[in-house]
């Protein structure tokens, strides 16, 4: 994702999380199960039965040789397989492979004989045909060389701008409009992906050894899977890298990344276990922020380690970083990372909960995915969810207990299960019945939802159990294939009683509880009463599994004691406790540990002491997204508005963990200036500087936690303060311009723009020099001008939208950051026509070249800037892609952008 994009949508995802968060992660009813209907309806039925491929052969090995073009986007060379059939295969019968749009030239065996081989030009299983013309007995080892190129070229896709993924080899190069891209290309390993590059035999059971051998001109480099085994640099300026992985494994786990790469290697020391190599191959011009971003990698190795049991599984790691992908894929012993988490420093740290999420779930892949690999696509989970679940657990061990609980667990695993719940992805984390490999291993709910689940079973074994659980299971299933039924027996073995009952509602089947929560307290008895009535209903629109009440252990904090109590599988559960007064705190699920929906009444006091006083992070978190809604509702006194306005000022400014105090503050920046939060949307036009007033109160405490506090919290408090656009505060706004956080930085930068002080464009242009990481300082500044509005800046702005600015203003790619704070930049102080010629001239460029991203981004950019000549550059755009009907919809999308945005204007 280009960095401008990021920082936007970053801010956006916090913002929406956070609101997610209050809503939906931390109990409050707001997503229903669809209930039976009366009107007569079609039973609902099951997605195709997906079985296990049928094996018909055993690859033992499989090498490569290769070359690539650039400009044809193709790699060529020879694949030499050594395999056996699993059945003897007569001289009339057929070897088969899978080999997915590709010219085979020619078929050879070790002695140099040709093969008559059959072709169809598809991406099918079996769709290459090899005759041996003799009988090859059951088990004989044979090896044939494929002499081939490939022809699928993996485009970008157009509807995912921040990076896809695609099949087959990506290829990057410099084009007319970006001349500064870097050469390189990548793999795309997932699934069947592989036979787009290379003949194989794409399925999970069956494991082979690997090696390639690729020659690549100076001053390019080769990473792949396993040790470098040596390096040739020969007398045509080119030189030769030979790869080898000795430990079997999955087609789709074989990758590679070719690219001027600079190693950063490091050591991590296990102690007796002795010491793994780690590299990392990041572009020579970022060695120091490489160097930043990776740091914490031997402490990952170290603690994934220990915490498994299992010393990491492999000789040595490798992860190489790649542009134009959106995350991260971890083949066998080396991960192929997003460049997106390279950041200098200084940005690395205010991302870190970000990056090292990233880094840590391919890590934790060569533990859970290549070293344990499951045996059917249905059990994904066991990969996806535990990978993502343990770079988690990393993030809590290095980041604290309450980060992962908001964040982590909080923010992205309950927000996003939730989430798709909502918007219609009901199925089990483990089933037969889906539409495509595909769709079972990349949506939403293997990551979250399994991750989720692992954290419940957490809480359900305990701390010990868990730990006992995770060692059993890694330890006696390194180097094999596992189902969920594998894990299964591993938890029970830990536990000593059966579990059957949570994989049945949690993993089997979809849904959750809907708890509507009652207490009450008996001054006679001294005891506290408390019912929890589980109130869904069945999704009528689903055949999968349904448990209608659920069960398990569950903790209740009571006045900061916890309570551990058993749910029975029934309507209505009702438990008591004794207290010697009416608990002022009644917490249900401390620390959030249930898939869960809740209504639990409690009155503005409660709230007020729940949010200042709970022990769980969860809990004071669920009072503010209750609170919000009293204050939100028409029929609460201004009194009592008073009074919850002062009990969030009183968590940014008191003791609280910072992400607590930042989402406290854009609670009640959402409460005093509400939809000032949607304006840091990318998509939000230009919004008029109207000053907000707000009491003296909130003055105190936005200048409080300005001082006070650091990077993502005093950004937000300077953007709330900002809304007022009194001039009066542009001394401390040009101050915090030279702070070490760019966040802070362009806070300020919007905020004195906002407030309209003399001082202010002179400010802002000087930020402009400041040296920062990928045009954040000259982002800044236009973001500033933006606010300011001064006619002065458009020159800035179009110098920079034009891409002549100073070299110092530009590190490397991509060069579309600060292009896009252009355009909004012009567009707010009318200038946007100036920019447009200019924008209409890359389209062309783009379409010559035939590049997708730069097509695309060019149409961002004439969307943005809102010309009505903009209807020519949409009819050049559609003449060309009119074939392409992916390209269409993406297309489409931005033409009603487009049209919205000139009617605005």
């Amino acid at each position: 994702m280009r960095f401008h994009q990021r920082l936007l949508l970053m801010l956006l995802c916090v913002l929406f999380c956070e609101q997610l968060s209050a809503q939906q992660v931390f109990g409050q009813q707001v997503f229903g199960q669809q209930s039976d209907s009366t009107a007569k309806k079609l039973p609902p039925t099951l997605p195709p039965t997906q079985w296990q491929r049928a094996r018909t052969l055993d690859v033992k090995h499989i090498a490569l040789n290769l070359r690539f073009d650039w400009q044809k986007k193709q790699a060529f060379g020879t694949a030499k397989i050594t395999l056996a059939p699993l059945s003897p295969v007569s001289a009339t019968q057929a070897i088969t492979l899978d080999a997915a749009m590709m010219t085979i030239n020619a078929i050879t065996l070790s002695d140099g004989k040709s093969l008559k081989f059959d072709y169809e030009n598809s991406d099918k299983n079996n769709n290459l045909k090899i005759y041996a013309n003799r009988t090859i007995a059951e088990g004989e080892d044979i090896t044939l060389t494929i002499d081939y190129h490939t022809n699928w070229v993996n485009i970008p896709d157009p509807n995912s701008l921040g990076g896809s993924t695609g099949k087959g080899l990506r290829f990057y190069d410099k084009t007319s409009v970006e001349p500064r891209k870097r050469r390189h290309c990548w793999s795309m390993a997932e699934l069947n992906s592989n036979r787009y590059w290379f003949p194989g035999y794409d399925d999970l059971g069956d494991t082979r050894t690997s090696e390639i051998t690729a020659t690549v001109p100076k001053p390019l480099s080769v990473i792949s899977n396993g040790k470098l085994l040596e390096t040739l640099t020969n007398a045509d300026g080119t030189r030769t890298f030979h790869w080898k992985m000795d430990t079997p494994h999955a087609n789709y786990q074989t990758s590679i990344a070719v690219g001027e790469f600079l190693d950063i290697p490091r050591t991590a020391s296990l102690g007796t276990q002795g010491k793994i190599e780690l590299h990392t191959y990041g572009f020579p011009d970022e060695k120091a922020a490489t160097e930043a971003s990776t740091e914490r990698l031997a402490d990952m190795v170290k603690f994934f380690s220990e915490k498994t049991g299992v010393k990491y599984p492999f000789a040595a790691y490798n992860q190489v970083v790649a542009h134009d992908l959106p995350w991260g894929m971890a083949g066998i012993g080396t991960s192929t990372l997003s460049e997106n988490m390279i950041d200098d420093f200084g940005t690395h740290a205010d991302f870190l909960y970000l990056w090292d999420w990233l880094e840590g779930e391919a890590l934790a892949h060569q533990w859970f995915g290549n070293a344990i690999t499951v045996r059917d696509w249905s059990d994904i989970w066991l990969h996806r969810a535990f990978s993502l679940y343990f770079s988690n657990l990393y993030c809590e061990y290095k980041n604290g207990r309450e980060e992962f609980l908001l964040y982590n667990h909080g923010v992205f695993s309950l927000g996003s299960t939730f989430g798709d719940w909502n918007g219609g992805l009901r199925r089990p984390v483990v089933t037969k019945h889906y539409e495509s490999a595909q769709a079972i291993a990349t949506d939403n709910f293997t990551y979250f939802r399994g991750a989720v689940m692992l954290n419940t079973l957490r809480q359900q074994l305990g701390e010990r159990k868990w730990w006992q659980v995770i060692q059993g299971y890694a330890k006696a299933n390194t180097g094999k294939q596992v189902t969920t039924e594998d894990f299964r027996k591993a938890c029970e073995d830990a536990a000593g009683e059966p579990l059957d009952w949570f994989f049945d509602q949690w993993i089997y089947g979809i849904g959750h509880p809907k708890f509507v929560v009652n207490k009450s307290y008996d001054e006679a008895s001294k005891r506290l009463t408390l019912s929890l009535k589980q109130t869904q209903t069945r999704d009528s629109a689903s055949a999968y599994p349904q448990t209608a009440y659920f069960q398990g252990k569950m903790a209740i904090e009571l006045d900061g004691r916890v309570e551990t109590v058993w749910l029975e599988p029934k309507a209505e559960n009702t438990f008591t406790f004794a207290a010697e007064a009416a608990p002022k705190l009644v917490n249900v699920d401390y620390e959030n540990a249930w898939l869960k929906e809740i209504t639990f009444e409690k009155s503005l006091d409660e709230l007020l002491y729940q949010l200042q006083n709970d022990n769980d992070i969860t809990g004071r978190r669920w009072a503010m997204g209750e609170l919000s809604k009293l204050a939100k509702n028409e029929k609460t006194t201004s009194a009592d508005k008073e009074r919850i306005y002062a009990g969030f000022r009183a968590v940014a400014t008191g003791k609280s963990y910072w992400r607590l105090k930042y989402m406290a503050i854009l609670g009640l920046q959402g409460l005093l200036a509400p939809g000032s939060l949607s304006a840091l949307s990318p998509s939000a036009p230009p919004t008029k500087s109207e000053a907000v007033r707000f009491d003296d109160a909130t003055i105190s405490m936005l200048l409080t936690v300005i001082k006070n506090e650091k990077a993502w919290t005093r950004a937000a408090a300077i953007n709330f303060l900002g809304l007022t656009c009194d001039p009066k505060f542009a001394d401390l706004y040009i101050g915090f311009l030279t702070n070490e956080s760019d966040r802070v930085v362009n806070a300020a930068a919007n905020a004195l723009g906002k407030c309209k002080s003399p001082k202010a464009f002179d400010a802002l242009v000087k930020l402009k020099d400041k040296p920062s990481w990928k045009n954040q300082s000259l982002i800044s500044t236009l973001n500033g001008l933006k606010a300011l509005k001064d006619p002065r800046g458009v020159e800035l702005a179009l110098t920079a939208f034009k891409d002549l600015a100073s070299p110092r203003w530009t590190l490397a790619v991509p060069i579309w950051d600060y292009r896009i704070a252009a355009a909004e930049t012009l567009v707010a102080l009318g200038k946007a026509d100036s920019a447009y010629p200019f924008a209409l001239d890359c389209l062309k460029k783009a379409i010559a070249d035939d590049d997708m991203n730069d097509i695309f981004n060019t149409i961002l950019l004439i969307s943005t800037l809102a010309d009505p000549r903009g209807d020519e550059a949409f009819a050049l755009t559609k003449a060309k892609l009119k074939d392409d009907a992916n390209a269409m919809t993406a297309l489409g999308q931005f033409e009603e952008q487009f049209k919205q945005a000139v009617k605005k204007k």
